[in-house]
């Protein structure tokens, strides 16, 4: 191989690199409290629709239960705690596992640094159709 080629494979490849990282989708930034909070409702809303790792996860394993949690965002999206405040017709392993795998999903928006919001939502599982 000449190095006429070889310069050219390697700017190829930069540009592909490149290319993809540009298309790469972004998490939007959001700065209002409300508009934060109700932007959280509806991704753990969704979280909880057909088609999703939640919910097929709740289908997989028979968690059951009705919960209220109290979630905490961080900057990025992430969820660094989720507290119970609230469990009826549940057992304690549909409680635990289902505290860990919302703890464990990430909210399609982020948010200024340094802030940090807790949400209280409440979760049907009973309701969910299996």
């Amino acid at each position: 191989m000449d190095l006429r080629t070889m310069k050219y494979r390697i700017t190829l490849l930069l540009l592909v690199c490149l290319s993809t990282s540009l298309l790469a989708q972004k998490k939007e930034l959001l700065d209002d409290k409300v508009t934060i909070m109700a932007r959280a409702a509806q991704a753990l809303d969704a979280s909880l629709q057909p088609g999703t790792d939640l919910h097929d996860a709740i289908v997989k394993e028979n968690l059951i239960g009705n919960y209220v949690l109290q979630v905490s965002i961080r900057e990025k999206g992430d969820i660094s705690s989720v507290f119970v405040v609230s469990a009826e017709a549940h057992d304690q392993r549909s409680q635990n596992r289902f505290k860990d795998l919302v703890h464990f999903m990430e909210m399609p928006f982020k948010m200024p640094k340094g802030r940090q919001y807790r949400i209280e939502h409440a979760f049907d599982l009973n309701a969910i159709p299996r």
